[in-house]
C-alpha cells in the first residue's frame, strides 16, 4: 500500500475554520502519482498541505481530498561547499537548520515559525525578518519537481519549464503538487545575533525609526500595540540584529522549553489564556512591554541563538493558536513605504470603529520582489501582521469589517498576503493582484478540470460545485 486515507476535520492553524476532507497522507512520488490519478478519475479535487501552518483555508477541501506531504520529508542530498540543499516536499526549515548550520550555512527566507515545509514555504512564497535584503523564498529556490493534473512530473528552474516555476512558486498549490525542492541557503558568520530594540510612541516615530536602522541590519521586525488609540496609536517596539562574527555554529537554545516563564506547564497555557485573553488585559500587557520590554527580553542581548531570536512565538507560545476560544484570524497587509504611516493608522482605526482588535500585531520592513513570480506580495513598504479574535456571535459584522480593510488596502496601494487572508473577493483579488488573469490562464491550461482546489481558491473567485462527488468514508 502507498496511501493511507482518513476522514478529518483539518482546520487551518489559526483554528478559525475547518473542513471535513478525506486526509491521504504519501510517503512517496509513487503514493502522490496514485492519488492523482484515482481522484483524476473519480472526479475529485485535491488540495495540497505540509506542516497545516497556513492560518486560513488555503489548504483545506470541505469533503474532497486533502493530500498531505509532510511524511515526505527526506534530504535527498547537501553540498556544505556550495550551500545547495535538495529534499523531499515536506521536509522542514527546522530539519534542514539543524542538519546544514553545522557547515556554516542558514534558511535565508524564515517565517516567524521553523515548522514549515519546503512545499509550503514555495506555495506561499514565504518571507522573514530579513525580507527586506533577502526576498522571498523563490529567489533562492535552484529548481523543484512538481506533478501537475496530467500526472506527470516536471522539473522547474529558471531554465526549464520556466513559465512553471514562475507561477508554481507563490502559487498556492493550486497548479501542481511539489515533491521536491533544491535551495541555495545563506552562509553565516555565526549562528548568534546582537539583539537590539527600540521603543517609540506612535506610528509616525515608529516608521521614522524603522527608516533609519533598516538598511544597517540583516533582521529587523516590530512589536505594534494594535490596541491604544489617540496621539499613540500604532506605538511599538523595534526589535533588530545582525550575525556575530565568532564562527560558532553550535546550535544552542533551540529546544522549546517545557514551562512558560520557567514554572507554568505550556500544556496549561492555553486553558488559562481562554479565560483571560481579552482586550482589557490586553491593553495591560501591551502597556507593561512599552515600559519594560519583558515579553522581547530574551531577544536582546549580545548574543542570542538565532533559534531564539528568530522563532520566539515558537520558543515563548508553541500552543499560541489553541489560545482563542472560536481561533483567530490572521490579517497581514503590506503597503508603500509612503502610505505606511497613514495607511496603517487607518487601519487601525477601522478594527476599534468595530471593536475587533489585534492582540498581537508584528511590523517589518520589504523590498519589491526581484523575479516575476505571479502572485507576489512584497512592496518596497511595510506590513503588519493582525491576530485578531473571531467572534461566534458577530463574525458577520467581523466579515463586513475585514471587506472595508481590503477597501482601505487597495485605496493606499497595498495588497494583503494570500496565506493570511480571511475575507477576500474576487474584484478585490483582482485590484491586489494585477497577474491574476495570466495566473489564472496558465491554470486553465495545465489543470483544465480544476483538480487542485481550496476552500480559499473557491471561496474568493465565488466558485459552488452542485453535486460534486465526495470520497467514500473510508477509501478513494
Amino acid at each position: 500500500m502507498f496511501i493511507s486515507g482518513k476522514q478529518k476535520k483539518v482546520f487551518g492553524w489559526g483554528r478559525s475554520t475547518y473542513s471535513n476532507s478525506s486526509v491521504y497522507s504519501c510517503t512517496a512520488i509513487k503514493s502522490v502519482h496514485e492519488v492523482v490519478k484515482i481522484a483524476t478519475e473519480r472526479g475529485y479535487r485535491i488540495s495540497c498541505r505540509g506542516a497545516g501552518r497556513s492560518y486560513g483555508d488555503n489548504t483545506l477541501n470541505d469533503n474532497q481530498v486533502v493530500l498531505d506531504l509532510s511524511r515526505m520529508r527526506e534530504i535527498s542530498s547537501w553540498d556544505p561547499v556550495t550551500g545547495i540543499i535538495t529534499a523531499e516536499a515536506g521536509a522542514t526549515i527546522e530539519k534542514i537548520l539543524l542538519h546544514c548550520v553545522p557547515s556554516g550555512w542558514v534558511f535565508p527566507a524564515m517565517p516567524g515559525t521553523r515548522f514549515v515545509t519546503l512545499a509550503g514555504a514555495l506555495g506561499n512564497n514565504i518571507h522573514g525578518k530579513n525580507a527586506l535584503h533577502r526576498g522571498c523564498i523563490g529567489e533562492h529556490v535552484q529548481s523543484f519537481k512538481v506533478i501537475l493534473a496530467d500526472n506527470k512530473l516536471y522539473n522547474c528552474s529558471r531554465s526549464e519549464n520556466i513559465e512553471l516555476f514562475y507561477s508554481v512558486i507563490s502559487g498556492l498549490g493550486l497548479l501542481g503538487i511539489i515533491v521536491e525542492v533544491s535551495l541555495q541557503l545563506k552562509k553565516i558568520s555565526s549562528y548568534y545575533v546582537d539583539g537590539k530594540a527600540s521603543v517609540h510612541n506612535n506610528f509616525s516615530e515608529l516608521v521614522e525609526a524603522y527608516e533609519e536602522i533598516k538598511d544597517k541590519y540583516e533582521y529587523s521586525i516590530a512589536w505594534v500595540d494594535a490596541i491604544k488609540k489617540g496621539k499613540n496609536i500604532g506605538r511599538g517596539e523595534i526589535n533588530y540584529a545582525n550575525f556575530l562574527e565568532d564562527g560558532d555554529y553550535a546550535i544552542r537554545d533551540h529546544k522549546i522549553p517545557k514551562n512558560l516563564f520557567g514554572f507554568i506547564p505550556n500544556n496549561l497555557v492555553p486553558y488559562g489564556a481562554k479565560l483571560f485573553l481579552n482586550t482589557q488585559t490586553m491593553r495591560i500587557v501591551n502597556s507593561l512591554q512599552v515600559k519594560t520590554g519583558n515579553m522581547s527580553s530574551d531577544v536582546q542581548g549580545k548574543k542570542v541563538s538565532l533559534s531564539k531570536y528568530h522563532y520566539l512565538m515558537d520558543m515563548k507560545f508553541p500552543k499560541y493558536n489553541y489560545f482563542f476560544r472560536h481561533g483567530f484570524f490572521l490579517y497581514q497587509p503590506i503597503l508603500p513605504t509612503g502610505n505606511s504611516i497613514n495607511g496603517f493608522q487607518d487601519l487601525l482605526k477601522i478594527t476599534h470603529k468595530y471593536g475587533f482588535y489585534s492582540v498581537m500585531s508584528a511590523f517589518k520592513a520589504y523590498r519589491q520582489q526581484k523575479e516575476e513570480f505571479l502572485l507576489p506580495f512584497p512592496l518596497d513598504g511595510y506590513s503588519m501582521t493582525m491576530d485578531i479574535p473571531k467572534s461566534s456571535r458577530r463574525i458577520k459584522e467581523q466579515v463586513k469589517m475585514f471587506y472595508e480593510m481590503n477597501d482601505c488596502v487597495i485605496k493606499y496601494g497595498g495588497r494583503i498576503y494570500l496565506g493570511k487572508t480571511p475575507v477576500l473577493n474576487a474584484d478585490q483579488f483582482y485590484a491586489m493582484y494585477p497577474k491574476l488573469d495570466e495566473f489564472l490562464s496558465i491554470k486553465k491550461m495545465i489543470d483544465p478540470t480544476s483538480l487542485f482546489e481550496s476552500n480559499m481558491y473557491r471561496r474568493i473567485m465565488g466558485i459552488s460545485y452542485k453535486d460534486l462527488r465526495a470520497p467514500s468514508k473510508y477509501s478513494i
